[in-house]
């Protein structure tokens, strides 16, 4: 072996010696959930029990009507995992496959809802979502400021009463209140009714001062609306705080609506999004839900937690439904909601 051979081995072990052992397996990144929810609409201690429980963090952004909730679903970059989407929604993100299908066995807390609530028109045995919390929507009024209670359309626009309205920024519901009052079905396609519940909203235009999104029960609270047509819970929530603040629904009759936890079809982490969902479903933390937003529980694993108040509310809405007096939306075809659309751009403007 010549020396220049030895050499070129012995640099050959050295390096070899000398090189850097190779790097451990890179850790996976730490669990996330991305939820995205209507405004003042979650226990906030839930999320952090949720997180000290499972090591999980939360990313948590809201949204104020129906139509900016599609928007950001079908054009914003943020991913999200689990949506509450509202009963009208549900059929078209089903129909655009936007919703993942949930595995049932890693929500075994299914079993703890009540068969009363449980019911998603177009998906009947929670194949896409599970209902979250249910409301009613109706009128949010201070009682010192009238001279008798508000309990009817007639009250609220009474020519005697110089009420400011903020009126609640949706199609569906806005022209769906109007077209209740006016006696026709809220989920009509007949473009005549469409247009005399546009028309008469109109008529009142100059008591309508704001068209607000999920926030109109600030408007009430500030002293800068009289009247605040609003879901039942936001409306509650500040008569919690406040007891001059009343909520009633409309003699002439409301909407009563869920909103449901849905897992996105792109969701980077649909396992976590539906372990979220199996934790919300304890009667605990149902309860803490339902007790913190004051709106209906789903859950009734939660009912002997709820507050005694609540508890009142579930029968009473229980009996209005079977005097025929509230309505469920239901989603309509694209033309149809398109007349909604047009027709409350006129009233709006």
């Amino acid at each position: 072996m010549t020396s220049r051979l030895v050499k070129l081995l012995l640099v050959s072990w050295i390096m070899i010696g000398c090189a850097a052992p190779p790097p451990p397996p890179a850790s996976p990144p730490p669990a996330l959930l991305r939820i995205l929810n209507w405004d003042t609409y979650i226990d906030p201690t839930s999320l952090d029990a949720f997180t000290g429980e499972t090591g999980i963090a939360i990313v948590y952004h809201t949204y104020s009507n129906n139509e900016e909730l599609y928007n950001l679903l079908t054009t914003a970059n943020e991913p999200y995992d689990l949506v509450i989407v509202s009963d009208i929604l549900v059929d078209r993100l089903i129909r655009e496959q936007r919703l993942a299908v949930l595995n049932r066995g890693r929500i075994p807390n299914l079993a703890n809802l009540d068969p009363a609530f449980n019911r998603i028109a177009s998906d009947p045995v929670n194949r896409f979502c599970v209902p979250y919390l249910w409301g009613v929507l109706g009128f949010g009024y201070r009682q010192s400021a009238q001279r008798q209670p508000i309990t009817s359309w007639d009250d609220v626009f009474d020519p005697a009463r110089s009420n400011r309205v903020v009126m609640i920024d949706d199609p569906r519901f806005g022209l769906g209140l109007a077209l209740i009052k006016l006696e026709y079905s809220p989920n009509t396609s007949d473009p005549s009714a469409i247009g005399a519940a546009r028309d008469w909203l109109r008529t009142h235009a100059g008591r309508i001062i704001r068209f607000a999104g999920d926030d109109g029960q600030t408007f009430l609270a500030n002293g800068e609306a009289d009247v605040v047509i609003e879901w039942s819970g936001d409306i509650l929530q500040l008569a919690s705080i406040d007891p001059d603040i009343r909520f009633e629904i409309p003699a002439e009759g409301a909407i009563f609506a869920a909103d449901n936890m849905c897992v996105l079809a792109n969701a980077a982490n649909h396992a976590v999004a539906e372990q979220f969902i199996n934790f919300l479903l304890t009667g605990e933390h149902g309860a803490a839900l339902a007790n913190k937003t004051c709106y209906i529980s789903p859950n009734r694993a939660a009912f002997d937690r709820l507050d005694n108040e609540l508890q009142h509310l579930i029968q009473r809405y229980q009996a209005l439904e079977q005097e025929g007096r509230l309505f469920r939306l239901v989603d309509v075809d694209s033309a149809t909601y398109e007349l909604y659309r047009a027709a409350w751009a006129e009233v709006r403007r």
